[in-house]
């Protein structure tokens, strides 16, 4: 897929919005410093679905690498190359990883979790569901939102 406009779009926008918003929370937020960006993250989100059929330590492991490659590193998360030297970081399997994404079970179980959340109505990302409470965070939602579902799920 093609890059999109970043500088001046938006997209910049929001970045600068969330970095102003984690900031508090110590969270490294990096405005992506180039002119276009990656039009969709698929080749992460399959990668990510192949790693976990390794193991859940090793998801564990690669999910977070993943969200600091794109949003702290600044790093093409739809590059196949870039993905495969994270997940080979983290010491997945390669080869399995390759087998899995050529069958296409990665891209089968990212679209078996879109088709779920579109079930459930959720339309927004992000969208984050308590599952205590059933209470919804949608969007671009303040650490203090956080920590008050977090405390009302705790009872």
């Amino acid at each position: 897929m093609e890059p999109v406009p970043f500088k001046g779009t938006y997209r910049e926008a929001g970045w600068q919005r969330c970095g102003a918003m984690s900031a508090a929370d110590g969270i490294t937020f990096t405005p992506w410093p180039h002119a276009t960006m990656p039009n969709w993250s698929m080749p992460a989100l399959e990668a990510a679905k192949c790693v976990a059929r390794q193991g859940d330590d090793l998801f564990e492991r690669v999910h977070p690498r993943l969200y600091e490659a794109y949003f702290t590193r600044s790093l093409n998360i739809a590059d196949p190359r870039v993905i495969a030297e994270i997940v080979a970081a983290e010491g997945a399997d390669m080869t399995r990883v390759h087998a899995d994404l050529e069958s296409g079970a990665g891209r089968e179980g990212v679209v078996k979790d879109y088709e779920a959340a579109v079930a459930e109505g959720i339309r927004s990302i992000p969208t984050v569901i308590v599952p205590q409470t059933g209470r919804v965070l949608v969007g671009l939602v303040d650490a203090a939102m956080y920590r008050a579902a977090v405390e009302e799920a705790a009872g």
